[in-house]
């Protein structure tokens, strides 16, 4: 499909008195795909109105059909309360299990490979991954699920880790933090295609796979999950999540999230999430201003879309536009994208510092600049 179909509806339109450019109502309908890639799958009705317009099949985490199931749900289950009570009298937890207890109780689940760049070293073997995930299972902090959907592909799905209620009350005893309940998960028999939809998982999945792409390039120092922010006009803002990065020494940036899936009535929560954002822009207080909102589309090709209601109901915002697959690619020069309106195509915008090997203080140096080692006189008895 080509950009011009994309944009299936008129730009701009004149209305009313003084000339005020207002966008057609067309808008709120977004161009379709004109063929089905699911063909040889048993396919919703209204498969239709979610799919990308140019016909790709679903991203990653894109799927709006997708249900989850446990898998091997009984495994660890009488363990976690063991292993708990024998590592808080023993103070034997390891650098690992902190590590990991600390990522998702930020992010709330995650995958092996998310994980991996989080917990880990790059120079640690595969095989050590596996094996350290599945301890944790077996020793009941951990439990895993992936998702069954009537949608056919090739690609394999990867197994998710989130806490168990064991993993969630050490979370919360080592690391101090009061978690929502729903960072922890309670393994049970689903039958498949009954389980909870995957939809708001995926959007903790995406937000795993910025963590982690930070954490891999040194960048990190603050993630928040569906933080409140109190706003200047008394009112508040629950972005999907924030994040703060270090450019330099003393230069500190803020990124807010927003990740759009299609599905019911998608298109009204979008014209939503971004009338709140606008208004959020306009009254947040200096200090939470985010230097870009990055908003995460489920393909390439749902972005011109995205830009028109960008540009009508968030016009006074900085957007850079993002897919799951450029995220799962990782980070690079062309992982961010803007919509150019004059030449109706996407445009690459880079975000230098936020690359491998890129120039500047790290957020490992800038943490450790905190951590001087104390003279014993420095301490008031």
């Amino acid at each position: 499909m080509s950009q011009e179909q994309l944009l299936s509806f008129d730009q701009h339109q004149h209305a009313g008195t003084g000339g005020v450019e207002k966008t057609s109502s067309l808008l709120l309908t977004p161009p379709v795909a004109q063929e089905n890639p699911y063909k040889d799958s048993l396919c919703p009705n209204d498969l239709m109105d979610f799919l990308l317009p140019n016909g790709e099949l679903f991203g990653c985490f894109a799927d709006p059909y997708a249900t989850m199931y446990y898998h091997n749900p009984n495994e660890g289950q009488r363990a976690g309360r063991y292993w708990l009570q024998e590592r808080i009298e023993d103070g034997t937890f390891t650098e690992r299990e902190i590590r990991l207890l600390d990522f998702l109780s930020n992010v709330r689940i995650a995958t092996r490979s998310q994980i991996r760049r989080v917990v880990f070293k790059e120079t640690d073997d595969d095989k050590v991954v596996i094996e350290f995930l599945k301890k944790c299972r077996r020793t009941g902090i951990l439990c895993a699920f992936s998702w069954v959907t009537p949608l056919k592909n090739n690609r394999k799905k990867p197994l998710v880790y989130a806490l168990t209620k064991a993993g969630y009350d050490a979370a919360e005893i080592i690391l101090k933090r009061k978690l929502a309940e729903d960072f922890w998960f309670q393994p049970i028999e689903l039958q498949a295609g009954r389980g909870p939809e995957m939809a708001p998982l995926f959007l903790d999945l995406v937000s795993a796979e910025i963590y982690s792409e930070l954490s891999k390039i040194d960048r990190l120092i603050s993630w928040q999950r569906n933080p409140l922010i109190r706003l200047k006009n008394g009112q508040v803002h629950h972005p999907t999540a924030t994040f703060q990065v270090i450019k330099d020494a003393g230069e500190m940036r803020i990124f807010w999230v927003e990740t759009v899936r299609a599905g019911k009535d998608w298109v009204g929560k979008v014209k939503n999430r971004f009338q709140k954002t606008q208004n959020a822009i306009d009254h947040v207080n200096g200090f939470q201003k985010p230097t870009r909102v990055i908003v995460v589309a489920d393909g390439d090709s749902r972005i011109p879309f995205l830009a028109q209601l960008a540009k009508q109901y968030m016009p006074n915002v900085e957007v850079r536009f993002t897919t799951d697959e450029r995220l799962i690619q990782g980070l690079g020069s062309d992982t961010f994208l803007a919509w150019d309106f004059d030449s109706n195509s996407l445009i690459v915008k880079r975000i230098g510092f936020l690359q491998s090997g890129a120039t500047g203080m790290t957020a490992s140096e800038y943490l450790n600049s905190q951590m001087s080692e104390p003279d014993e006189d420095e301490f008031e008895e």
